[in-house]
């Protein structure tokens, strides 16, 4: 089978870039021929990539098209959310669009982010993932909650939606061990938890921040508390996306004055761009991932947590709760007081204790995905060769 990806790519930072490279890879270690289509300008030297979407010249769109025909693909795979596509996103449409009406191949779209796009763009980014939607044969989701908001954007969508759980996700391993990364940025034997990714406002980092607070006024622990590092920054945007930008922006503005007023700003260590060389050593180094979310679908934070075994606290929020709803770990999203609760037995439990916050979760495997995956591609194929509309 030969499958076209359209999705972000590595080496560009972007967690479903990386999702479709793990993805890709193991589809091509199935015996499969892959390919892939970027929202908008990047590494054409991948061996992998064609070109890009919405180059903004009629000739660009063409030959890209072109090129996606000489290879052929049985099957087009859209790897979808706002942020991916940005001013990209109706360009995306109208090349699907003409794609369909060119080589007649089956779209398949992974819907990421769809509880969180629609309740930040509300009628707007419904409206967006109807178009998305009416232009595939099968839409992909990772979690229950995501496939009941898709379900209720409208009935009678012709695409019928499956879920598809998010797999752990294993970095490669670092070069850079944990105790170097504790020592660099003074750290030594203090308790560590790691909140990791790019800033953004639904994840919840003020009220992770106010429960420090909280804990720090109850305990009385000038010196002796929690370091949280937040490994990760503000997620740049382009062009007219930069307006998404500038509320994650000030929503970090805010969490350093509440750490200041709260007298934790010296247990906060910020670390920047985390390279690929120290993402395992700071899952190693932490003792805790914490993962306070007000809003998510899944997260891939979770699954790198899960895959390297690093304890997790996490609220109880979208896919979060689906993944970790057996856990003693969880806390209600938005709930500064029970995560200091949380934070308080998970710091003073003995370690066996701790370690359930390692066992109680629910997550898939790469291989199941992929046969899964590879299983809803062979009934597109078959169903749009039967000239079916829907595939049961």
């Amino acid at each position: 089978m030969r499958v076209l990806f359209v999705s972000p790519y590595p080496p560009a930072a972007d967690g479903i870039g990386d999702y479709t490279s793990r993805l890709a890879a193991a589809v091509r270690g199935q015996g499969h021929e892959v390919r892939v289509v970027l929202p908008r300008r990047g590494d054409r030297d991948a061996a992998d990539v064609i070109g890009f979407i919405g180059g903004g010249r009629s000739g660009q769109a063409a030959e890209v098209r072109h090129g996606v025909a000489r290879f052929g693909p049985d099957v087009v795979h859209v790897q979808f959310a706002v942020a991916a596509f940005g001013t990209r996103t109706m360009a995306l449409v109208r090349w699907l669009k003409a794609l369909k009406r060119e080589l007649a191949v089956p779209v398949v779209v992974t819907m990421h982010e769809v509880t969180r796009d629609t309740a930040l763009l509300r009628a707007p980014g419904r409206m967006l993932y109807r178009t998305i939607a009416r232009h595939c044969d099968l839409i992909i989701v990772h979690t229950q909650t995501a496939r009941t908001a898709v379900t209720k954007l409208e009935t009678g969508l012709p695409a019928k939606v499956v879920v598809i759980p998010h797999p752990a996700a294993r970095p490669p391993d670092g070069s850079v061990p944990q105790g170097d990364l504790r020592e660099r940025f003074g750290l030594r034997h203090l308790p560590v938890l790691l909140a990791f990714g790019f800033i953004h406002v639904d994840k919840g980092l003020q009220d992770l921040v106010q429960a420090l607070g909280v804990l720090r006024h109850e305990g009385d622990r000038p010196t002796g508390g929690p370091r949280l590092v937040i490994a990760g920054m503000v997620r740049r945007r382009h062009g007219p996306m930069r307006l998404f930008e500038a509320p994650d922006r000030l929503h970090l503005a805010m969490v350093l004055w509440q750490a200041r007023r709260t007298g934790v700003r010296d247990q906060l260590v910020f670390t920047g761009y985390v390279p690929d060389n120290e993402v395992t050593g700071w899952f190693r180094a932490a003792d805790a991932v914490v993962l306070p979310y007000r809003r998510i679908e899944e997260s891939g934070v979770a699954g790198i947590a899960v895959a390297l075994g690093a304890p997790v606290l996490a609220s109880r929020v979208g896919g979060l709760a689906e993944q970790f709803g057996d856990s003693p770990w969880t806390f209600p999203a938005g709930d500064p007081d029970a995560l200091a609760r949380v934070l308080a037995r998970f710091l003073a439990a003995p370690q066996e204790q701790r370690e359930t916050a390692r066992h109680h979760r629910q997550t898939a495997e790469m291989a199941a995905v992929v046969d899964s995956t590879l299983d809803r591609y062979a009934q597109v194929v078959a169903a749009r060769a039967g000239g079916l509309a829907r595939v049961g």
